[in-house]
């Protein structure tokens, strides 16, 4: 009797060594940028006039957010942020209130749920704090 043979298609093999390739430590990092305005009408939109938040302190967490930060990055002049070179996985994005423009409240969700895959660059939905006193 003739030992049989197993037989895997050259596209389900590949499709496999993808899968797989993605799930191993050392896979294509990501990024995750995203944008802090001030959101002068309160809507939770950012419209055109709306200027960015310079200086404010961003932070990714692993689990959710809060606790001990990931790392922390601060916004450019136009109130942009960028984490890199992140591998893929779930990460919380939230802006530190002790450095979100003292009083400040925001006007959209503060901490975003993100799942990044292997090379992606995930843009956040921006994050918006009203006027100081208002």
């Amino acid at each position: 009797m003739k030992p049989s043979k197993f037989v895997i298609p050259l596209s389900l093999l590949t499709l496999l060594l993808l899968s797989w390739s993605a799930q191993l430590p050392g896979a294509e990092p990501g990024s995750i940028v995203g944008n802090v305005y001030c959101d002068k009408n309160k809507d939770g939109a950012c419209d055109c006039e709306e200027r960015g938040l310079e200086n404010v302190h961003i932070q990714i967490f692993i689990e959710h957010c809060g606790g001990t930060a990931l790392q922390t990055v601060s916004t450019d002049e136009q109130g942009n942020f960028t984490f890199q070179h992140f591998e893929p996985g779930t990460y919380y994005i939230m802006a530190d209130l002790d450095y979100a423009c003292g009083s400040r409240v925001p006007t959209t969700v503060n901490c975003q749920q993100v799942t990044l895959a292997t090379g992606e660059t995930v843009t956040l939905p921006a994050i918006g704090y009203s006027e100081l006193g208002q």
